[in-house]
């Protein structure tokens, strides 16, 4: 299991989309408010560049959809920690 940082909150509960944020926060290791600025700030294309990286629902991600994610994730999260 991943080690999250401690400033990750995980709900828990709540409806389906606080289960799909929680997913995303504890796959990027991300806070709500740095999730937030990526839907914030991110284009349409690269949020769907970003949501790859979790896969399909009957697949795996591949290396390269995982690679591309965590460049998105780190773009957004030096211009959230420089601003």
């Amino acid at each position: 299991m991943k080690i999250l940082r401690p400033e990750v909150k995980i709900k828990g509960s709540g409806g389906l989309t606080d289960i799909f944020d929680d997913a995303v926060k504890s796959l990027f290791n991300i806070t709500d408010d740095e999730y937030d600025f990526i839907c914030e700030n991110a284009s349409d294309e690269e949020l769907d560049v970003f949501l790859s990286g979790l896969g399909g629902l009957d697949s795996e991600p591949t290396f390269t959809e995982k690679r591309k994610a965590l460049e998105m994730k780190n773009k957004y999260l030096y211009k959230f920690n420089n601003k």
